[in-house]
């Protein structure tokens, strides 16, 4: 059984050597996303946290590579929901030692957003064994039992084109359910497909998650903030990781600044899979 924090305690460990070798070179935090670019030009994203009305303004600075922007406050202090994130100042220039340390902290999502995105920075990941669109690899048929965990919007009316059950399993009620841990327990357990956010890493959620499945043929951690990394997942029932390589970052920072999603940034990702081993 995974313990709470262990994968991005897992993540941390895993990248840390590569993460002393590098610094930040800029960031941008968006409603949608938030991205980090580190020195050797490589970028990073990571879904954002919900900042309410305090979404931080956003600061240019330059950087030798090509990035732009630092995300703050006029205060120079990054904020959510009224507690205090690290000065801004620090972040520029800072080794990325010190950020992707940030996964290990429990209860702050956005400077686990923040390290998130320089994980996948360090990654970089540039290998896919299938290129494109995650749907079809699902397979799905009008036996399975979906959970989505975290609503994808495109996907749904394609879930239920192929007459699959499907159950969306959300913190916001306007996007799908929001269960006790035990309904949501008795989905999880019964599913034959989960498709979850890598969001889930940000709310120490995602080992939970993994607990309560039951025996799911296929276990999919999708979207952009997914650390495309198959050692991080040995031993958990993931089957399956769906992100993204980006391939024009200096298109993608002003449109992570602006709060595009990930439909806006779609000419400038390209879509990965990885399939790994079930060892559990």
């Amino acid at each position: 059984m995974l313990k709470t924090g262990d994968l991005s305690i897992r993540l941390y460990e895993l990248l840390l050597d590569q993460a002393k070798t590098r610094t930040i070179a800029a960031v941008r935090l968006g409603r949608a996303y938030i991205a980090v670019c580190l020195d050797d030009g490589h970028l990073g994203l990571s879904g954002s946290p919900s900042y309410g009305a305090g979404l931080p303004a956003l600061l240019n600075h330059h950087c030798d590579n090509g990035c732009h922007g630092l995300s703050s406050l006029p205060n120079g202090e990054l904020s959510q929901g009224g507690t205090i994130s690290p000065p801004s100042a620090t972040l520029i220039g800072a080794g990325a030692a010190a950020t992707l340390e940030w996964l290990t902290e429990k209860g702050a999502p956005l400077k686990k957003a923040l390290s998130l995105a320089t994980a996948n920075a360090l990654i970089h990941q540039d290998n896919s064994d299938i290129q494109g669109d995650s749907f079809d690899l699902f397979h799905l048929t009008s036996e399975d039992k979906v959970a989505m965990v975290g609503r994808f919007t495109p996907l749904v009316g394609r879930i239920e084109n192929a007459g699959a059950w499907l159950t969306v399993l959300e913190k916001d009620a306007t996007k799908g359910l929001v269960l006790s841990k035990g309904e949501r327990r008795t989905v999880l357990k019964s599913c034959t497909v989960a498709i979850i956010t890598a969001t889930a890493l940000l709310y120490d959620d995602l080992e939970n998650i993994l607990n309560d499945l039951g025996a799911p043929r296929h276990v999919a951690l999708l979207g952009p903030s997914t650390p495309m990394l198959p050692d991080l997942f040995a031993d958990t029932p993931v089957t399956h990781l769906g992100g993204v390589r980006i391939i024009d970052t200096t298109r993608i920072l002003p449109i992570v600044a602006a709060g595009g999603g990930t439909r806006t940034m779609r000419p400038y990702l390209e879509m990965t899979n990885l399939f790994l081993s079930r060892s559990i």
